[in-house]
């Protein structure tokens, strides 16, 4: 890494951490991803210097993963083996959405059939595009569509699960004051010692290299997770102090912050009504399939709401606690919707164009 890289890295890395400060201040839901993502996409845009090397990615899957392990408890793992029929239900429902989607976008906005149906696809924005790549779609068509997704999807999230809880709720309490309270409830239950934490981060990284080496979809951050949820299950003693979750939530802002150019920008007037209808409608989908989920599950709202959220795995789970949902039930949820998507959406594609 040379010089000029190591002065655009601590760039980005301020900003990202101011965006958090100043959304925090503001009240903003998921406050610290959101700013971060935002006002480090201004700055690329307008100057073309943020800069994340490709190991920080690695670095905050295996952080996201290590965190949410932490937060697993027994009765989480008995709650996952109730919803393995709704959840492959929700993956189901997610795909029919998104080739209504890609019908409507090849049928009528003049996006060609195979570009759309990469376009539409609820997974990550690297696997869909790379996956788009080997099957001779238009990739930068896919790979900005689907950027609009993800920054819509996690911008639209938290306000819309913080308006439902207003709506419903029947304490005369703000909605940050809720989730502070919740925060505070868990945190008296935790193991808050030097050695726990210790314990905790060697156990994720360990995870983290095992899941990269597997090369599962999201397998870093999955298998960190699923480690540490074991570990923390047998001896109650995993830690993840709340102020790392911030920085956590900084990174994964800014990475994904990182990726919007001006090139991006300028290449949105070609494609206005397609994401018009990537925005609408995959806002939609979050609500419609969330509601199924908080009818046929005993989850929360904002559980469900998470959980059927077509975002970033690693982005939609680190938003959970901040949101008042149960951040092992939401990653697990969204592990198998990337697991799926991942696995089974080439097939299906390669059936109908075969």
């Amino acid at each position: 890494m040379n010089s000029i890289n190591i002065i655009n890295l601590i760039l980005t890395i301020i900003i990202a951490i101011l965006g958090g400060y100043l959304a925090d201040k503001k009240k903003v839901p998921a406050a610290y991803m959101l700013g971060a993502l935002f006002l480090v996409a201004i700055f690329n845009i307008l100057f073309n210097r943020a800069f994340f090397p490709t190991y920080f990615k690695f670095i905050t899957q295996i952080a996201t993963g290590t965190f949410i392990g932490s937060k697993f408890r027994s009765e989480d793992v008995k709650m996952l083996k109730k919803v393995i029929v709704p959840g492959m239900t929700m993956v189901v429902l997610m795909i029919a959405f998104s080739f209504l989607l890609s019908y409507l976008m090849s049928t009528f906005l003049g996006i060609d059939s195979l570009t759309s149906f990469f376009a539409t696809a609820p997974g990550g924005i690297m696997d869909i595009s790379l996956i788009a790549y080997d099957f001779k779609a238009n990739t930068s068509q896919v790979a900005l569509l689907q950027l609009i997704r993800l920054i819509s999807v996690i911008a639209f999230v938290p306000f819309f699960t913080k308006k439902c809880y207003e709506r419903n709720n029947k304490k005369n309490i703000s909605f940050e004051q809720e989730i502070k309270n919740e925060i505070k409830e868990e945190e008296k239950i935790e193991n808050k010692s030097e050695k726990s934490l210790l314990f905790t981060i060697i156990i994720g990284i360990i995870g983290g290299v095992i899941g990269y080496f597997t090369h599962l979809p999201a397998g870093t951050m999955s298998c960190s997770m699923a480690l540490v949820a074991y570990f923390n299950v047998k001896t109650h003693r995993a830690y993840m102090p709340l102020t790392l979750r911030k920085i956590i939530q900084s990174f994964g802002g800014a990475l994904i912050g990182a990726k919007v150019t001006l090139t991006d920008v300028i290449a949105l007037k070609d494609l206005v009504l397609p994401i018009i209808l990537i925005i609408i409608g995959f806002c939609l989908m979050n609500v419609l399939v969330g509601f199924f989920l908080y009818k046929t599950t005993k989850f929360s709202l904002s559980t469900a709401l998470l959980s059927a959220s077509p975002g970033g795995m690693s982005d939609i789970s680190l938003m959970a606690e901040d949101l008042g949902a149960n951040g092992p039930q939401v990653a697990s949820m969204q592990f198998l919707r990337a697991i799926f998507i991942v696995g089974v959406y080439p097939i299906i594609i390669k059936i109908l164009f075969a």
